[in-house]
């Protein structure tokens, strides 16, 4: 599944539960702070990483998901291990057309 979603089915996902999941996980990595230019006063800033995680085969970064309203959007996330965050949340999963 190239682009998916996982929602509670009651609620909104919570930062705490998803950083409880991520530190669980041995596929899921908390995504740093970065510092980068922003395109609309081209001043430096820094990009908050809090709520995204990379996740990680063979040593190497396949993919992310990300906490945005309450809902985790993935990307590049084999859709079992969607499903078991899914599980462990009371969610659902679902693909999500982002075209």
């Amino acid at each position: 599944m190239d682009f998916g979603k996982i929602k509670k089915n009651y609620g909104e996902i919570k930062i705490e539960e998803w950083d409880e999941i991520i530190s669980k996980s041995p596929l899921l990595e908390r995504a740093p702070d970065r510092r980068g230019i922003n395109p609309f006063t081209n001043e430096e800033m820094i990009f908050s990483g809090m709520g995204i995680a990379y996740y990680y085969e063979s040593s190497e970064k396949v993919g992310n998901i990300y906490l945005k309203e309450g809902v985790l959007l993935t990307t590049g996330v084999p859709i079992s291990f969607c499903y078991e965050i899914a599980a462990s949340l009371n969610a659902a999963v679902f693909e999500d057309d982002r075209s």
